[in-house]
């Protein structure tokens, strides 16, 4: 007889305690270092498609051929923790082109978590998890042989971040031996059928995990079978990688191919049959292969996929240069885009160089912004590395040449022109940091500037610099006083003239503190607050504080949005001598609109407030919320100057598809 969890039994009560608490009894086996041998089977199952399916990154490879395609791996998993691993592949083999694995974001539903707050790595909150209780509503059908099963769905409104389905118990220990789950995220609904292991470590493990799978978007329709076997009696060996060897993969298959995967192969083997081997004199004349196909095939390879090269100590990756996510809106800083690569270069593995650069372009500002750090790790166990930064910084205002030509000229002329003290600011800094404790770091080295005015003639024909430089060394230093809690840093930098012309003198002093705290169900609280001071500036001086800075090409939600100001004129980033500033956001998945129809798509609800005091004006606020859907985040901020409302902005990025 079932029961609901209201009008439960305290048996059934108790229940659903040991199934919370069973990883207790195990806790003390470790996962880091635990290996298993895994075979995957990938089988796609095409119902519509069209061009549009070229510009979903990792969705090319579907394109274009057959209708139905198939997958199939061999691959030894070495775990970390539960939610890490690495995955060394030694056997594929299909007929998907070039073995590319399609549908990425799918395969994770192939290694579910179900004792852990979140299912997968950052998403899906677990009904087997005693924080996500108040989420799920819970059905009891006690079984006689000692066994029960549960049914489990979302307590109020169905949402991307929760599931539904059933498991099968054991009633005495709480052991989820087999369960399914039914859900939608990211654009993909999925059905998961999975066996946990049946003893020691392995039964935090699945053994057995079907998944099926469908993607609908813009009248493409595609269903997915996912089937994975782990823990696989036979192991490769290590130096296997990538080996395309059908026949030995034939011979590790756990289990037959079904009907409909044996029809796929032999598809394939009528359309590119083996040829027997014959003297170079007698070899056919290869065809040209299809130009207009070829074409397709770099545009899916280069526009909407990650382009990778790797050696033996080198490796490159550039990032989509075609995505949506990369493209942000905002009232004042109108629309923007920008891309990212990363390089490496190993010598050995404690001494590499990494190259990072970020390329955007604001097209309310018609600029092109870069920022090219190199960085070589010489002591990576104590942070140990020297960095070399060069990039075009936004342009930056002088605090003080308008006031000196309005006093100069008087009214005669007009000053009207926005950009007339503005400058554009080329940079390059040189750092060495090195971790002398466990709870500090050191980083010293020196900046130089150039600026170079906006409108030159202006400032020339007023007998005007058009430009100026600045050389100054600095000092970072980084306090962890506690391993999950805040960090704190100190700033100190000092201009000195006549390096390379350099005719700016200052010092200035900066100090921060922020902490992100994560809680359990996905909510996360971030925190900053920190001021900065000039305790020596003379009228030709620039202010530009590291902390407090404009930015006209935003890295992201989570990254920038939490510790700028989104509404701030950008001249008081400027004008003040001294900053104090605080700002606070608070992350959720499950807290105002999600309940709401048409919450269903919401993925991370956010509350933002930010204070300010600077010099020569009253306090500042901003207040925001933002929400997170698999197509876009947006953000609503009002600003208040002292208790007076100011105005109102919409800040917009994509997300669609960025987890692909």
């Amino acid at each position: 007889m079932p029961f609901s969890l209201s009008a439960a039994t305290s048996e059934d009560s108790l229940l659903l305690e040991r199934i919370y608490h069973f990883p207790e009894k195990i806790a003390h086996e470790d996962i880091a270092g635990v290996e298993r041998n895994v075979y995957m089977k990938f089988r796609y199952d095409i119902k519509r498609r069209n061009p549009t399916l070229w510009l979903i990154p990792t969705m090319y490879p579907l394109a274009r051929g057959g209708k139905q395609l198939l997958m199939e791996s061999y691959s030894k998993l070495k775990y970390k923790t539960f939610n890490e691993y690495e995955n060394h592949q030694q056997l594929v083999w299909g007929t998907v082109p070039h073995y590319r694995k399609a549908m990425s974001p799918a395969l994770e539903f192939l290694t579910p978590n179900i004792y852990a707050p979140t299912i997968y790595a950052d998403h899906t909150l677990s009904p087997f998890h005693e924080n996500n209780r108040r989420y799920y509503h819970y059905t009891f059908n006690n079984l006689e042989n000692g066994f029960a099963v549960i049914t489990f769905r979302p307590r109020h409104r169905r949402n991307t971040q929760l599931i539904s389905g059933m498991a099968y118990v054991n009633y005495n220990t709480g052991r989820v031996i087999q369960a399914e789950l039914t859900g939608d995220y990211d654009g993909i609904f999925f059905n998961t059928e999975v066996i946990m292991g049946n003893e020691g470590i392995n039964t935090f493990l699945p053994d057995l995990c079907f998944t099926k799978a469908q993607f609908h978007f813009m009248g493409n329709k595609i269903f997915v079978y996912f089937e994975a076997a782990y823990d696989c009696p036979v192991s490769l060996p290590d130096s296997l990688h990538n080996v395309h060897d059908r026949a030995l993969l034939d011979s590790l298959r756990p289990f037959s191919l079904i009907d409909t995967e044996e029809a796929i192969y032999h598809r394939y083997d009528s359309l590119h049959p083996k040829k027997p081997a014959l003297p170079d004199s007698l070899q056919p004349v290869k065809k040209k292969k299809n130009v207009m196909l070829n074409v397709l095939d770099v545009i899916g390879e280069n526009l909407v996929g990650n382009i990778r090269a790797h050696s033996e100590n080198a490796s490159m990756r550039i990032y989509p240069l075609l995505s949506p996510q990369y493209l942000s809106y905002s009232n004042r800083y109108g629309l923007a885009y920008k891309i990212k690569m990363k390089a490496d270069y190993h010598f050995n593995a404690h001494r590499y160089f990494e190259f990072r650069p970020t390329l955007g372009y604001n097209f309310k500002f018609k600029k092109f912004y870069y920022t090219l750090p190199l960085r070589f790790n010489y002591n990576p166990k104590r942070d140990g590395y020297i960095e070399v930064v060069y990039g075009n910084g936004n342009r930056t205002s002088h605090a003080t040449i308008v006031d000196e030509i309005r006093q100069e000229q008087g009214d005669s002329v007009d000053l009207s022109s926005k950009t007339l003290g503005t400058f554009n600011d080329n940079y390059l800094r040189v750092t060495n940091n090195i971790m002398a404790f466990d709870w500090i770091d050191i980083e010293g080295g020196f900046t130089y500037h150039l600026r170079e005015a906006y409108e030159p003639a202006s400032l020339r024909s007023f007998g005007k610099p058009t430009e100026y430089r600045s050389f100054a060394p600095v000092l970072s230093l980084k306090f962890r006083p506690w391993k999950r809690g805040p960090v704190f840093t100190a700033d100190y930098e000092r201009g000195i003239k006549g390096v390379n012309r350099s005719n700016i003198d200052y010092e200035r002093w900066e100090f921060d503190g922020s902490m992100k705290y994560s809680f359990h169900t996905l909510r996360k609280l971030n925190m900053r607050i920190g001021g900065g001071f000039y305790s020596r500036k003379h009228g030709n001086s620039f202010v530009d504080y590291a902390n407090f800075r404009d930015n006209n090409l935003p890295e992201g939600w989570d990254d920038d949005w939490t510790g700028n100001f989104q509404l701030l004129n950008s001249r008081w980033y400027n004008d003040s001598r001294y900053y104090a500033r605080a700002n606070f956001s608070y992350e959720s998945p499950l807290v105002l609109l999600s309940f709401l129809p048409g919450g269903h798509f919401l993925e991370r609800e956010r509350f933002y407030l930010s204070a300010l005091s600077i010099e020569h004006t009253r306090p500042y606020y901003e207040l925001g919320y933002g929400f997170t859907t698999r197509f876009f985040t947006i953000g609503l901020f009002t600003n208040f100057l002292n208790a007076e409302f100011r105005n109102f902005e919409c800040k917009f990025t994509f997300e669609l598809f960025q987890r692909w």
